[in-house]
Formats: C-alpha cells, structure tokens, sequence
C-alpha cells in the first residue's frame, strides 16, 4: 500500500463501495492498521461516503434538480460577507464512473454588505478528481462526461431560462437534450460552442493555448474570444483545433469514438507521440514526467491505457513498447532510453 499512496483515495473509494478484490482488501485492512492516521482517514472518508450516498443514489439521479438543492439547503449554511450582492454557491463532486467513487462537499456565500433585495444567485460547480471520469446530469436532461481533473459550472438561477449556459475548464463530452428554443452554450477561455441539442466533445485545459472540439452529432457553431469573434460551422465527424498563439484553426475529418474513448476510462493512443501521451498521464495520475532528452518525445505510439489501471501498469507498458525505461524519484517520474544489452 505504501507504493500506492498517490492512489489512496481511489483505494478508499473501492473499499467502501465492496469493489476490492480479497487480495486488495487484506492488503488494505494491513495499511489502516499501520498507524491512527489511516484510522483516522478511514473515518473521514466513511462520513463523507454516508453523506453523499443520502444524495446521490442511482434513484435519485434523475429526479429534478431543484429537489436536490433543497435538501442541501437544508442540510448546511456558512455566511460570509464576500460580495456585494447576494450570492449562493454550492459545490458537489459528480458521481463518478471510472472507478466508481462518491463524494460530497458543499458550500453558500452570502453577501448582507448590500441591502438589495434580489434573490439569491445560485452556481453549482462539478469536478473529476485526478484519475476518474465524472458523469452528471444536468436540470435540463443534458448528459455531460467530465474528464480527470476538470470542471463544469453553470448558474442554476438561470438556467434553462433563457439560455443553458455552462462554464468549462479542460475537457467534457456533452449530449445535449435538444430543446431549439433554449439554446446550450458551453464557455471556455478561449472559444464558446453554441448548439441546441447535439453530442460533441470540448477540451480547454488551463494554461494550454490549444482549443480543441470534436462534433460527433448534431451541429455546432464555435465562435473565438479574439478580436474577431470569428465564427465557425462544423459537421458530424469533423475536429477543429484552435490554437492561441499561433491564430490558426485546423479542421479535419476524424474518427469521433477515437477521440472520446476516455469516456469510457480508456485513452486510445495513434501514431501519437511520447509528449501527447505524458501530457495526458501527467492530467489523470497527478505526477510530473521528466524525459531524459527531447528526442525520446518524438517518439511514435499506438497503444490503450485504461484509467482503471495505476501507473507503474502505465509505465510498464511504455517500457515494453517503446523500449523506454523509467524510475521514479521525489514523486516524478524520468524516461529513459533503455540500454541495449
């Protein structure tokens, strides 16, 4: 258990749903016994795992949203005066799928510093921890998916209203319930997606100047948050990738199952290099990669890894394929080219 600690949490997710092997749980019972602060863990993530399953049974999901709100109101206020109007915000992790793991936070902001009397707005915001697929379903029907560490928010005071609007940061798949007068709007820092009912994929990773969408029902309009607003059209099957930086967009025709495989925990990999691949390793398990040149980037894979699987599998499986070898040190891990023997 020690060599797994960057997982723990998946563990302790496997534990209190019963999905461990018996090997898993003997090994897991041995690590809590260890010390008090695994006693100590074990209790903190047993409450939290008792909460969440109050609101999030499979029996609860698709019942109206607003029912959910409710009882969480219900359950815990903490007022701060933050801002100038009434604000309410509440966070909840998605139920996740890829391993299958509950949690639940949540929090209001209350402003009395203005004596205003609108009502309060309400935001909710989604995530996927490191290592997991978030899925979740919003007031209005639509599905979204939600990569390893990214987040959706919308405005629940508005929503469904005028327009269905959601916030984005990284990447999430959305099939849309189609509803031409409402239109949905997926928001990133980089470009919006307008459509009205339609299945696609959106990836805008913080820090990253690439924006990348992938059309696999349906229609979308994109439009950039540049100078030029510049608008485009894209037909099923068909990637645009936009690029900050350079202020060039590509678009081409694509296998969309290929591209939003990671929806169903796994990540396809064609004729993609050893930098795309460490990219993505470094988004789902949370650790640095170091390559010991920058040749051994350049490198060509074809391969699947599967999120349900931890990373020395990962790395292992490079080893064998790319003939590249690894070790670990001060929680990063280095690529080497293996020495011939």
């Amino acid at each position: 258990m020690k060599d797994r600690q960057y997982n723990i949490e998946n563990q302790f997710a496997k534990f209190l749903s019963g999905n461990m092997t018996s090997e898993e749980s003997e090994e897991f019972n041995l690590w809590i016994e260890s010390s008090p602060e695994n006693h100590k863990l074990l209790r903190e993530n047993k409450k939290l795992w008792d909460v969440s399953g109050n609101y999030f049974s499979p029996e609860q999901i698709g019942k109206d949203k607003e029912s959910v709100l409710q009882k969480v109101q219900s359950k815990q206020t903490i007022q701060l005066n933050r801002a100038r109007r009434k604000l309410l915000f509440y966070k909840v992790a998605a139920i996740l799928a890829i391993p299958i793991t509950f949690a639940l936070s949540w929090y209001f902001i209350t402003s009395n510093s203005n004596k205003e009397t609108l009502a309060p707005e309400m935001f909710c915001e989604i995530a996927a921890p490191k290592g997991n697929v978030a899925k979740c379903i919003l007031p209005d029907g639509s599905e979204v998916w939600i990569n390893a560490g990214s987040t959706i928010s919308y405005n629940t005071s508005v929503f469904n209203q005028q327009i269905r609007e959601v916030q984005l940061s990284g990447e999430a798949y959305f099939e849309v319930a189609k509803n031409k007068e409402i239109p949905f709007q997926v928001s990133t820092s980089i470009a919006n997606i307008l459509v009205t009912g339609t299945s696609f994929n959106v990836k805008a990773h913080p820090g990253s100047n690439e924006f990348e969408t992938i059309l696999a029902e349906g229609g979308i309009e994109m439009e950039l948050k540049n100078k030029t607003h510049q608008k485009l059209l894209l037909q099923p099957g068909e990637r645009a990738v936009y690029n900050s930086a350079q202020l060039n967009i590509v678009v081409e025709k694509v296998d969309a199952d290929y591209f939003t495989s990671w929806r169903n925990g796994e990540l396809l990999f064609k004729d993609a290099t050893l930098n795309d691949l460490v990219n993505e390793l470094e988004r789902i398990y949370d650790i640095k990669f170091n390559l010991q040149n920058q040749e051994l980037g350049e490198f060509r894979f074809r391969g699947m890894f599967s999120y349900n699987n931890d990373l020395i599998e990962a790395l292992e499986k490079i080893k064998r394929t790319a003939q590249i070898d690894y070790y670990i040190e001060n929680k990063e891990v280095w690529l080497i080219k293996k020495s011939a023997n």
